[in-house]
C-alpha cells in the first residue's frame, strides 16, 4: 500500500467520527435536556512519547468528545412535575449504578411515592429521597418542594467544577465528579422543560462541510490506490 495513503485514511476516519456525532446531535433536537457533543481534534503526534517523528503530525484524530453544557431554551408546559434548571447546576439522582446528575425534565412519582426521574430513579433532596403524599405539588425557584403548602423537601442541586469536563452516563444522566460543588444562583422552574441546546442550522452546515471533506478524502484514497496499481502493473511489464 502507498504509505502516503495513511494520513488521508486517518483524516477520513476522523471525518467519519465527526459525522456520527453531528448525526447524533441532530437526532436529539427534540430531546428535552439533551446537551450536544462537540469534537476536539488532535494529531497522533500529540500522544506519541519521545522526539518528534517526521510526518506523524499529519495524522489527524478525534482527541476528545466534549459535551456543550450551555443553557437550552425553556418551554412552558404547565405540568406540575416538569422541572427545568436555569443556570450551572444539576439535580442529584439515586440510581442502581450510584449517584447521577440530571438536568431536569418530566419528573414523576415512583412506586415508592418519591419524586423521581423519567426512569423512576429518586430525585434527592438535601435529606435524601423526597416523599410526595397526595396533594397539590409546588416547587419554588429555590427548589423547595411543598405538597398542599407543606414543605416536604429541598432539591439537592450541585455543579461541576469549571476544571472538570462533565461526563455523560446515558439516559440523560451525567457522572458526578469526585468533588461536586453546591450550586448557587440556579433558578428552578416548575412547569417548564429545558429543550435541547442543539442548533439544527449550525449542525447541518457543519455536516455539509464535513461530508464534502470526507468525499474529497475518499477520492484521494481512490486515486492513490489506482496509482499504486499502475505502478505495480508497470513493474510487472518491465520485469
Amino acid at each position: 500500500m502507498n504509505r502516503g495513503m495513511y494520513p488521508v485514511l486517518s483524516g477520513a476516519i476522523t471525518h467519519e467520527r465527526h459525522l456520527e456525532l453531528l448525526a447524533h446531535n441532530l437526532a436529539n433536537i427534540h430531546t428535552a435536556g439533551f446537551k450536544r457533543d462537540e469534537v476536539v481534534f488532535g494529531t497522533i503526534l500529540a500522544r506519541v512519547p519521545g522526539p518528534s517523528v517526521a510526518g506523524i503530525d499529519l495524522f489527524p484524530e478525534v482527541a476528545m468528545v466534549r459535551p456543550d453544557i450551555s443553557q437550552g431554551t425553556l418551554r412552558n408546559t404547565g405540568h406540575d412535575l416538569d422541572v427545568a434548571l436555569e443556570g450551572d447546576g444539576f439535580l442529584v439522582v439515586s440510581t442502581p449504578s450510584g449517584l447521577r446528575h440530571f438536568r431536569g425534565g418530566s419528573l414523576r412519582v415512583n412506586q415508592n411515592g418519591e419524586l423521581a426521574t423519567h426512569a423512576g430513579d429518586p430525585v434527592l433532596g438535601k435529606g435524601g429521597p423526597i416523599e410526595l403524599p397526595p396533594g397539590q405539588i409546588t416547587i419554588n425557584q429555590s427548589g423547595t418542594v411543598r405538597v398542599d403548602g407543606k414543605e416536604v423537601g429541598q432539591l439537592r442541586i450541585e455543579r461541576v467544577p469549571s476544571s472538570t469536563v462533565p461526563v455523560k452516563a446515558g439516559n440523560l444522566y451525567w457522572v458526578p465528579p469526585d468533588r461536586p460543588e453546591e450550586a448557587t444562583g440556579v433558578i428552578v422552574h416548575q412547569g417548564f422543560l429545558e429543550l435541547s441546546n442543539v442548533n439544527p442550522s449550525m449542525e447541518l452546515i457543519d455536516m455539509i462541510q464535513v461530508t464534502r471533506g470526507y468525499e474529497q478524502m475518499q477520492k484521494a484514497i481512490q486515486a492513490m490506490d489506482e496509482l499504486t496499481g499502475q505502478i505495480i502493473q508497470s513493474s510487472r511489464l518491465k520485469g
